[in-house]
């Protein structure tokens, strides 16, 4: 069964493929919560919320969000990072997600918006699974 670890790595592996050779190639992805002090510029990425449940009597189905946020470089200079940044996102979520060898999960869109100078781009992933 695919864990939420591994998923979550599979999302931080794509984003470091889509900075990789971009002005944001050094930016680094964050495990602490967004209460701590920021670190400017970085990442977090966050798997929010999810349901989970019997698909039927062999299968399991899971349903998650994903959020990423942006912390630009200057808090009081931040639309341009941001612009640029919600394009690498965006597009490195184009394709479907590998989580495991030949175990894809399809991404239908990503969401985007600022908020407090934050940028957060969101999308749904959902899985069936053999028990």
């Amino acid at each position: 069964m695919i864990t939420l670890l591994q998923i979550n790595k599979a999302i931080n592996d794509r984003i470091k493929a889509a900075l990789a050779g971009t002005e944001f190639s050094s930016v680094e992805i964050v495990a602490e919560d967004i209460s701590e002090p920021i670190i400017r510029p970085s990442i977090k990425v966050g798997i929010e919320s999810s349901a989970s449940g019997k698909f039927n009597s062999r299968c399991r189905e899971k349903t998650l969000t994903c959020h990423i946020y942006f912390f630009a470089r200057d808090r009081n200079k931040y639309k341009l990072d941001n612009a640029k940044m919600q394009d690498l996102i965006e597009n490195a979520f184009l394709d479907d997600l590998e989580v495991a060898e030949g175990f894809f999960i399809p991404i239908d869109s990503v969401d985007s918006e600022v908020s407090d100078t934050v940028l957060t781009c969101s999308f749904d992933l959902y899985t069936v699974e053999l028990l």
